[in-house]
């Protein structure tokens, strides 16, 4: 019969509840776990601490992810150095990937990585090792072990690593009291050089899809769909399932889903670095381009930027829509060009946007405000500068903007008064020797 749980009441009588609690779960026994390291297609590695669940799988170079053969992921990542460094300066020749299935998607304290997938990357393919977590009691093992396969492994390869699954799992190294094993590895996080890419993203029709999520990117990049696929949300709840019961069928999904995001991050990867190898004329659109740019502006290739961004304007300017997005490329382009001191052709790509049509607001306000600073301090045209500054005060600026729209408006004025004095007192001696009427 299962205890009750008493519970006090306001008199301080205790009552006992209508329905029992839950008892806490049995921890597996050896033979439950080899019938699940069975069902998963794995096996059980045992030490005297406790024990973890291995499952290991190989992708050939001929194997395809959505239309792309994994052949070809692998040449490009082994093969480009130098764009491999514009990602990360410090990312080394072996790289290997880390993903993690946890028990809470928030973080903190009480979440524990379940399932860590890593993989590996060589001429014959990418092999994926999961180890799955078979209790609580067992977490010692499981980091042991993990350290033990990532010790002399490289450079870490995650997709939003730095923010949530490098912190998470040290931070379960340092609550069992041992040495962190990835601390000072090379990391290069691919969400955030992906965010670049493409986040500005969106089709000629003017559908905008800005999801830079790995399962987002892997239909957009290479056409995969997965079928059975399991849902982020429902992974924890399918792991406290097989906690309770040892049932490792509903868990298969969960494994299969790690392997495809390990796989579609190096995809990720290997199309970032065909990008930034290849420049503009590999993009695919004018979106594509913008991201690149992005990507060179960041590592300051200044040449690679601008030409990625004329491109994208050239692009967007031919079937004449999203202006927010063409606005965006030339305003970019403008800043690209001020930063190299090049301030005539930076006021050339402000003039195009402000004279754009359709241009929002917002940079248009911005584009006239920068060609009214150009004109007074740079090229000393004080009509051109007077121009814009009323044509920036039309628009309606509000707040601080505003005032120092109106300022520097009253300030041009007041030069050119001064201009307009000067010369009239450079007019007078001519005007004193004049004959005088008949």
């Amino acid at each position: 019969m299962p205890r009750l749980a008493p519970e006090l009441v306001s008199d301080g009588r205790l009552q006992v509840p209508s329905a029992p609690l839950r008892p806490p779960p049995a921890a597996l026994g050896a033979s439950a776990m080899a019938q699940a390291a069975a069902a998963l297609g794995g096996s059980v590695t045992a030490s005297a601490s406790g024990a973890v669940i291995l499952v290991d799988r190989h992708y050939t170079c001929s194997d395809l992810h959505g239309r792309v053969r994994i052949g070809d992921v692998l040449d490009i990542l082994l093969d480009a150095h130098e764009a491999r460094a514009l990602l990360s300066p410090h990312l080394c020749d072996r790289l290997w990937f880390l993903d993690l299935e946890t028990t809470g998607l928030a973080g903190g304290a009480g979440t524990q990585a379940f399932l860590v997938g890593c993989a590996t990357i060589t001429r014959d393919g990418i092999s994926a090792r999961q180890f799955l977590l078979p209790g609580y009691e067992h977490e010692p093992t499981l980091l042991a072990d993990v350290a033990a396969w990532a010790t002399n492994r490289g450079a870490i390869v995650t997709f939003n690593g730095k923010s949530f699954d490098v912190p998470l799992i040290e931070t379960r190294y340092l609550f069992h009291r041992v040495p962190f094993p990835l601390e000072g590895m090379p990391h290069v996080d691919m969400l955030h050089p992906a965010r670049r890419l493409w986040r500005a993203r969106g089709t000629m029709d003017g559908t905008v899809d800005a999801s830079c999520s790995l399962g987002t990117l892997e239909r957009l990049l290479a056409g995969v769909h997965r079928v059975g696929d399991v849902p982020g949300f429902e992974i924890p709840a399918r792991y406290f399932q097989f906690v309770r019961d040892g049932n490792a069928r509903p868990l298969e999904a969960v494994l299969e889903h790690n392997r495809l995001d390990l796989i579609s991050l190096a995809l990720v990867m290997a199309r970032a670095i065909t990008l930034i190898e290849r420049g503009p004329g590999a993009t695919r659109d004018a979106y594509e381009c913008l991201g690149l740019a992005r990507v060179y502006d960041g590592a300051g290739r200044t040449d690679d930027a601008e030409a990625a961004y004329l491109r994208s304007i050239d692009l967007l300017g031919r079937v004449g829509r999203d202006p927010e997005t063409c606005g965006e490329a030339l305003r970019r382009l403008a800043y690209c060009r001020r930063r190299t001191g090049r301030l005539r052709e930076a006021a050339a790509a402000w003039q195009q946007l402000a004279d754009m049509p359709r241009c929002p607001a917002l940079l248009r306000r911005e584009a006239r405000e920068a060609l009214a600073i150009f004109h007074e301090h740079r090229a000393r045209d004080l009509e051109t500068a007077q121009a814009h500054a009323r044509h920036l005060l039309a628009e309606q600026p509000l707040g601080k903007r505003r005032e120092d729209a109106e300022h520097r408006l009253r300030r041009i004025e007041r030069k050119l008064a001064r201009s307009a004095s000067s010369s009239s007192l450079w007019l007078e001696p001519d005007m004193m020797n004049a004959e005088p009427d008949a």
